[in-house]
């Protein structure tokens, strides 16, 4: 194989898009996602693609982030008509994902450039589905998923080509945090000469942090004062994880029966649904909770006036809602309600991209502006950080510490200095010498 062009993802932590060209010019597509963050990164997420496709007959998808999936509705704008591979569970999120970008789209008036539900119907027809662990091939591309153990149904890539049998590329995609508490550890790889990996938290290692004691103080301090507990979620596997723990606490009677829990994301209720049908993805622990993801007190508020009725629920209450990063969704009215209250409490669960409101808030922001309106924080705000669904630092280097033959690495999915703290840690404790920080445009070599 000849070269990997750096679409995306590179010096940032959003937006993966990488093409990988065959010595005979065919071409494979990794990813293609949203970036995240600033408006002018979102506002790139409508363009038409800079750089020609005609080449690449196939898009291999990791997993159904939207930073990661987010853009494929552009091919479907510029008539690409090539097979699409992922696994099940992608698919059946990557749906659910896609049409959500359609609705947002549309509200951030978008215009002409807005996602179609046509469009996503067109890319879902192009998806054909893979198992873990079984070869797939595609003119001359031979390609390999295997566990990410980062959400469900995510996956690591690893790509060989006839052009050359010594050769073997991996892609890492997002590496999870394993283990967790719903789905299997991440699957360590043995062979490649080139590894292009993920560095998210390259530079650190999560904190040892006892989540269900911090979370259970969150919820009884809410109980006792009558107050709003505001979790901001991700509505694909970390809504589902707090859900899980809930259900523990409501079986073991540390949270109280009648406090109520709303999950107000239609996209998160739809994923959960996913969820409960995924059984033979769960982890062994979770195989045995008949009920994993419900209990007493739990409502799903789908209708946006079943939304807007949470207001009026006096008191305590625990709303979890989108987007993770407070920078879209219902929570942005319940934040415009909630967040001049001492009584309430936020709680951040997941990383917080630059230029979004929730790093403005985690940051320790006195006052922030939200739509048209700016609101003094009194809200008390925690962060948990061991809770993340991607490797830390010493997880990134087992995971490539396991690989065989390297000759290669190219470190992605991260942002500076994250990536320069991994590459220095990768020479030092593993002797890797040979190791890059491509930049977006960058074309470089396999090896």
């Amino acid at each position: 194989m000849k070269s990997i062009h750096f679409w995306g993802a590179a010096g940032d932590v959003t937006g993966s898009n990488f093409v990988l060209t065959a010595n005979n010019g065919d071409q494979v597509m990794v990813d293609i996602g949203m970036s995240q963050g600033s408006r002018e990164n979102e506002d790139s997420n409508f363009r038409l693609l800079d750089y020609d496709i005609s080449n690449i007959r196939a898009v291999l998808i990791t997993h159904a982030h939207l930073d990661h999936i987010g853009k494929l509705p552009i091919l479907a704008k510029m008539g690409f008509s090539a097979p699409m591979y992922c696994t099940e569970a992608t698919k059946k999120i990557a749906e659910i994902s896609l049409m959500d970008s359609v609705h947002i789209s549309k509200e951030d008036g978008r215009g002409d450039m807005a996602y179609t539900a046509d469009e996503v119907e067109q890319i879902l027809s192009l998806m054909k589905l893979v198992e873990y662990d079984q070869p797939i091939t595609v003119f001359g591309f031979t390609a390999t998923y295997r566990n990410a153990g980062h959400i469900l149904g995510s996956a690591s890539i690893e790509i060989s080509h006839t052009d050359d049998q010594i050769q073997n590329i991996i892609f890492s995609g997002d590496l999870g945090n394993s283990p967790q508490d719903l789905i299997p550890p991440t699957t360590l790889i043995e062979r490649a000469t080139t590894v292009v990996m993920e560095s998210t938290y390259g530079d650190s290692a999560h904190p040892v942090e006892d989540v269900r004691a911090i979370f259970l103080s969150e919820i009884n301090t809410i109980e006792k004062t009558n107050g709003t507990l505001l979790i901001p979620a991700f509505s694909i596997e970390r809504t589902q994880e707090l859900l899980h723990l809930m259900d523990h606490l409501k079986q073991t009677g540390e949270m109280l029966e009648q406090t109520p829990v709303f999950l107000d994301s239609p996209m998160a209720i739809k994923v959960t649904k996913i969820f409960e049908q995924s059984e033979d993805l769960y982890n062994l622990e979770l195989k045995q909770d008949n009920t994993p993801f419900g209990f007493s007190g739990l409502s799903f508020t789908l209708r946006s006036d079943e939304s807007k009725d949470i207001i009026r629920h006096k008191g305590a209450k625990v709303i979890i809602a989108g987007s993770g990063m407070m920078s879209g969704g219902r929570i942005m009215h319940h934040l415009k309600h909630f967040i001049e209250k001492s009584s309430t409490r936020i709680l951040i669960v997941g990383y917080q991209a630059e230029g979004t409101l929730g790093r403005e808030i985690e940051e320790g922001a006195q006052r922030v502006h939200i739509d048209d309106a700016s609101f003094d924080v009194h809200a008390h705000v925690t962060r948990i950080k061991s809770m993340s669904s991607h490797a830390d630092q010493p997880r990134l280097l087992k995971w490539l510490a396991h690989i065989k033959d390297v000759k290669k690495i190219y470190l992605v999915h991260g942002e500076n200095p994250q990536r320069e703290i991994l590459a220095e840690k990768i020479l030092s404790d593993l002797g890797y010498a040979n190791v890059s920080m491509p930049m977006m445009g960058d074309e470089l070599p396999v090896e």
